[in-house]
């Protein structure tokens, strides 16, 4: 055999050694959630994240930390980008995204139908979509490859349901709405609203105004309702446990006492767990933020390797009431 055969050989083998080693590696890097192969390894795969504010309350903050602490845990190339709950920005932010190729793109809308052409403008150019915690509006599922987050309709009717309970089936209520024409604000208020109508014939909805997800302006609606209604008022509904603080507050500042007046949210927090073991919170849910954020950057990574995955993926929602409050860990949003 010639000295040119064996180094020829020599390569060969090495070559291949490499690439078995090469193998090897990406296999070893794809994670057991993934349920398939690295099409690249995890270094390789960009991805863009919009989140609706991460600015306005505790939950969101939690969400885009989340989003990039796992992203990075992961050793994933991600942004994540704050619109400041703008349609305009965020439909700019997704363009730009668009500009730049990535492996997937995760929206957290900020309208139910504003981004639709962005969104379809990103689908058309190959890059997959996925929509997380709000869904987009029906025009726009076409475009997207899957939607993961809380089941917003389910939540409303826990509400209802906990409310209800609260008040034994009779009494006259207000509600402190999110943001007007966001999805999640419409399935929060239909659902909650069908749910006592079809159920709770005894109850009856005094006023509902929006708060737009603040603490603060919830507490200036709420102090405007005890103004105009007084003692008139039950209970409340707050579409989230940030509203609902701001409720609690303007309670207290009445000099109300703990549970004279009813109050109910969706997706507790930190300070609504810690009131609803003084008595100031009569029920809400248990929805993470971080479970919310994981599983959108999961589904983005599987969507980014060629893996299908499921139109809808939900994260658990159990009810939260005094009765069992201890059952479930403080909040730390």
């Amino acid at each position: 055999m010639t000295i040119t055969k064996i180094k020829t050989g020599l390569q060969l083998t090495a070559a291949c050694a490499a690439l078995l080693v090469a193998g090897t590696v990406t296999a070893q890097e794809a994670p057991d959630w993934l349920g398939g192969d690295l099409q690249k390894p995890l270094s390789e795969t960009r991805i863009g994240i919009t989140v609706l504010y991460p600015g306005s309350n505790a939950y969101q903050a939690m969400y885009a930390e989340t989003a990039r602490t796992y992203a990075a845990e992961l050793g994933i190339q991600a942004t994540v980008m704050d619109p400041q709950g703008d349609p305009a920005v965020q439909f700019d932010q997704i363009q730009d995204m668009i500009s730049q190729n990535p492996d997937a793109i995760v929206v957290w809308p900020t309208s139910q139908n504003a981004l639709i052409p962005a969104i379809r403008e990103a689908s058309r150019s190959g890059i997959p979509v996925v929509t997380s915690n709000s869904p987009i509006g029906e025009a726009g599922r076409r475009y997207v490859v899957g939607h993961t987050g809380p089941d917003d309709c389910a939540q409303a009717e826990q509400a209802a349901d906990m409310l209800a309970g609260a008040l034994d089936g009779d009494g006259n209520v207000v509600v402190v709405e999110g943001t007007p024409g966001y999805t999640v604000s419409i399935l929060r208020g239909n659902c909650f609203l069908d749910r006592i109508e079809d159920e709770y014939p005894g109850i009856t909805i005094l006023d509902s105004q929006t708060a737009e997800w603040n603490r603060e302006r919830a507490q200036t609606v709420m102090e405007t309702f005890l103004t105009q209604y007084g003692d008139e008022i039950d209970g409340v509904y707050a579409f989230d446990d940030g509203m609902g603080l701001g409720v609690i507050s303007a309670l207290q500042g009445a000099g109300k006492e703990p549970g004279e007046v009813a109050v109910v949210t969706c997706n507790q927090f930190g300070e609504g767990w810690d009131a609803m073991r003084e008595g100031w919170h009569q029920g809400s849910n248990k929805q993470s933020p971080i479970d919310d954020a994981i599983l959108a950057i999961q589904t983005a990574v599987k969507v980014a390797n060629g893996i299908e995955v499921p139109e809808l993926q939900g994260i658990d929602t159990p009810m939260v009431l005094p009765g069992n409050v201890d059952e479930f860990d403080r909040p730390s949003w």
